[in-house]
């Protein structure tokens, strides 16, 4: 054989090779919307990797932002999978037909009511509305910290408040349900949520993004999910966290398959870990404030929720009511 043909052999050899290490690399990767910040998903996925050898590479968006990306990426769908959320969210995306069904493997630890009878979302974990306020705001107003949602509405308050944009985040979803819970009645919400309007500075595009104003007093107090406000507090900031006695929305955090998405065989094996008690445990280890869907993982010793009233979202009334609910507080509440 020939100098020039066997060199020739060597690189055709060598290409071929390439080629496969390079597939088998993109093979053990799983692309993912996560619709947790940077600051929550991170250590999960680092486990994961660490555990698996299965790399994560995320895009991270807010609730509204990930349901509106997957439908419109319904015929070219983008990632594998969806990570964290409420749940209802993944439902509504049911009915837009971008979801695979898919039950992990161990998810009977789960109880019945944090998952989806037919696969569609599994729950990772439980995130209540509360409120959120600046203690020295409250000392300097001669203010006890919130424990109703009509305390928000005294003049105190005026021009002092930021919570979440229903539009863009499942935050100001849960906010409306929660009020609807409240007052006990729809339009009863409303016409309390169009008082609480006087009272915002700003409406923030995720869900979390008032509560760092919240803690440097550029606002007074906001209405969040629990697990924002507890970092605000792991941050040093002067803060009390506080529920209304009416009650507040428990938000079940979840993840699902993207129909057609890509890699599902890493995505179902990464679903199967997470309902575990170690993975859910990680939240207690990472100081993330979610409250496990496990019963046999560790809580977080930053998670107090004495004198509380919790009250599970029926998720295929919020799934069916979903958008209705964010066009009303639109039209009624922003008056557009």
């Amino acid at each position: 054989m020939s100098r020039s043909r066997t060199t020739v052999l060597a690189v055709a050899l060598l290409a071929i090779l390439l080629f496969a290490v390079g597939s088998a690399g993109s093979a053990s990767v799983l692309d993912v919307y996560s619709i947790w910040p940077e600051s929550f998903c991170t250590p999960m996925f680092q486990e994961f990797t660490a555990k698996t050898g299965i790399k994560i590479n995320f895009v991270r968006h807010s609730s509204g932002e990930v349901l509106a990306r997957i439908i419109a990426e319904k015929d070219n769908p983008r990632v594998g999978m969806v990570f964290g959320g409420p749940a209802d969210t993944f439902a509504a995306a049911i009915d837009e037909g971008v979801l695979e069904p898919y039950i992990p493997a161990g998810v009977r630890a789960i109880p019945e009511k944090y998952r989806h009878p037919k696969g569609y979302y599994t729950g990772i974990a439980l995130n209540p509305i509360v409120f959120l306020s600046n203690r020295g705001f409250l000392a300097d107003n001669k203010l006890k910290a919130p424990s109703s949602w009509n305390d928000l509405l005294d003049p105190v308050y005026r021009q002092q408040l930021q919570m979440a944009d229903a539009r863009t985040s499942g935050t100001g979803v849960n906010r409306i349900m929660s009020t609807i819970f409240a007052m006990g009645s729809e339009d009863a919400a409303y016409k309390y949520m169009k008082e609480l309007d006087k009272q915002v500075q700003v409406y923030t595009k995720s869900g979390g993004g008032g509560t760092v104003p919240v803690g440097t007093r550029q606002a007074g107090a906001g209405v969040f999910f629990l697990v924002d406000c507890i970092l605000t507090q792991q941050k040093g900031y002067d803060v009390a966290i506080t529920f209304p006695k009416e009650g507040s929305a428990v938000a079940l955090e979840a993840c699902a398959l993207i129909k057609g998405g890509k890699n599902h065989d890493l995505a179902k094996k990464f679903m199967d870990w997470l309902v575990t008690a170690e993975a859910q445990s990680l939240y207690a280890k990472h100081g993330i404030g979610f409250m496990p869907t496990n019963p046999d993982a560790k809580v977080s010793e930053l998670i107090d929720v004495r004198g509380a009233n919790f009250v599970d979202v029926d998720l295929q009334w919020a799934a069916d009511n979903r958008q209705r609910l964010i066009d009303r507080w639109v039209t009624e509440v922003l008056g557009q």
